[in-house]
């Protein structure tokens, strides 16, 4: 589909009231055609340099191991994915605080946001003065609902702890770290005030609004990641599944040195939150054509075993070490 045609296509107004059974074939098909619309304004931006810096630097944690997709009476989830290298990488997330659940579906995308802020910063410690900061980069209206719905997303990832394990031969590394550690934040983001006995607790954040990071977290977050371009991360929709198996499959296609063959069972160990192997093909279908048009010199394509990836012609992004945009992924440890 051509962006001129793209253009002048009618799509109904959200939220515009519905006459007469709905047909959910083909909002199904609008969907994706508004899916498809996004994916080709940003390769047309990154075909004509307009993308410039818009870019995030994404956690491993993140993009390997996903969240539940939606709210959950679980308060310890395990994620497990086999790295290119032969590894094995384990993230378990645990719900700290009493009453406080565990961060579900777009919850993601404020720890996303967390992770891209503290590794383009390079400091664990995060400024954040109001909630607009965050609206306006995921192109949110402010306040009203989204500062509510900000206050209880940050308040789960807030009270989450995460330990990370990777296994390599007869080698096994395990840590455990809070994500924030300390914080001193406005209302617009916590939705609560902070009482004179609190901000005196706080004397090294007392000057400034802001959130600390755990150190070897974010240390370890700052080491294994890559670059996705933002537009992307902002605007993919759809299911919860297929973003983050678009994410996934961009990172298993950075770090593939030779042709590998991902077996359905990875992708099943990988994504547990659906049981059912038809859907789940499905997404996967859908994330890799996402996938083809945003990156033409990706290898990746659907095969009876699974899923086979090799060394991509080309980079997602051009490569530009001073801006930490690489090709590969730094080597592991």
């Amino acid at each position: 589909m051509s962006t001129s045609l793209a253009k002048n296509l009618k799509f109904p107004a959200k939220g515009a009231p519905q006459k007469g059974p709905r047909d959910r074939k083909k909002e199904e098909m609008l969907a994706q055609t508004r899916q498809a619309m996004r994916v080709m304004e940003i390769v047309d931006a990154k075909h004509d340099g307009k993308l410039g810096d818009e870019y995030i630097k994404l956690a491993q944690a993140m993009i390997l191991c996903t969240l539940p997709y939606s709210a959950t009476k679980e308060t310890k989830i395990t994620r497990q994915a086999r790295l290119g290298d032969g590894s094995t990488l384990y993230v378990t997330f645990s719900a700290a605080h009493p009453n406080v659940g565990m961060p579900f579906g777009a919850d993601r995308k404020v720890l996303a946001w967390i992770f891209d802020k503290a590794i383009r910063t390079e400091s664990p410690f995060i400024p954040w003065a109001s909630a607009v900061e965050f609206q306006k980069e995921m192109g949110l209206t402010k306040g009203g609902k989204n500062n509510r719905d900000l206050n209880k997303r940050f308040e789960r990832v807030a009270g989450l702890v995460i330990n990370i394990q990777r296994e390599a031969g007869e080698g096994k590394r395990d840590l455990t770290y809070p994500l924030i550690e300390r914080s001193y934040l406005p209302s617009s983001i916590t939705g609560k005030k902070l009482d004179n006995d609190m901000q005196q607790s706080l004397p090294e954040l007392a000057d400034r609004y802001g959130f600390a990071m755990n150190l070897s977290l974010f240390n370890d977050i700052r080491k294994h990641h890559i670059v996705l371009p933002r537009r992307l991360w902002a605007e993919i929709k759809g299911p919860t599944q297929v973003q983050d198996l678009v994410f996934w499959l961009i990172f298993r296609c950075y770090s593939a040195a030779s042709e590998t063959i991902i077996p359905w069972k990875a992708l099943t160990e990988q994504f547990p939150q659906d049981s059912n192997p038809h859907r789940n093909r499905l997404h996967t279908r859908k994330a890799i054509r996402t996938l083809k048009a945003l990156w033409p010199g990706v290898q990746i394509e659907e095969v009876p075993q699974g899923i086979k990836v090799d060394r991509a012609k080309e980079g997602l992004l051009e490569d530009d070490f001073a801006k930490g945009r690489i090709r590969r992924l730094p080597a592991r440890s």
